[in-house]
């Protein structure tokens, strides 16, 4: 989340100084409780959030107002990116087990033939 506010704080022109009052803190706080669960944004809290970025920047209310659209959208995409690896990460893995227990029976039929000494021979019908 980090990376998203300094995206959002960034100041307009390069010489430009951060004002004194750092407001990050609020901001990854607001952007935590509203991205968690991953829902939306409160109207409010996008108004406010508006406002700081515009104060923070130097942008115009506009622009603002679309680098915040921006950021939200990277991070969505992110979430989404995020989300659909965890899964297929979670698909492999439950593929590996499965593999690795069908492999340990096959291994334990066969150290049991061993054992009893009729691994390899035919048994008569």
């Amino acid at each position: 989340m980090d990376s998203y506010v300094d995206t959002l704080l960034r100041p307009a022109s390069p010489s430009a100084q951060a004002p004194a009052n750092d407001s990050r803190g609020e901001l990854l706080r607001l952007f935590m409780s509203s991205f968690q669960t991953g829902g939306e944004m409160k109207p409010n809290d996008r108004d406010y959030l508006s406002k700081v970025v515009a104060a923070r920047t130097g942008l115009g209310q506009a622009e603002a107002d679309k680098r915040i659209n921006d950021v939200v959208t990277q991070l969505k995409a992110d979430t989404d990116a995020a989300r659909k690896a965890t899964a297929q990460l979670a698909f492999w893995l439950t593929a590996s087990l499965l593999l690795g227990a069908f492999c340990a029976s096959l291994a334990a039929t066969e150290g049991g033939g061993l054992r009893d000494g009729t691994w390899g021979f035919l048994r008569p019908a």
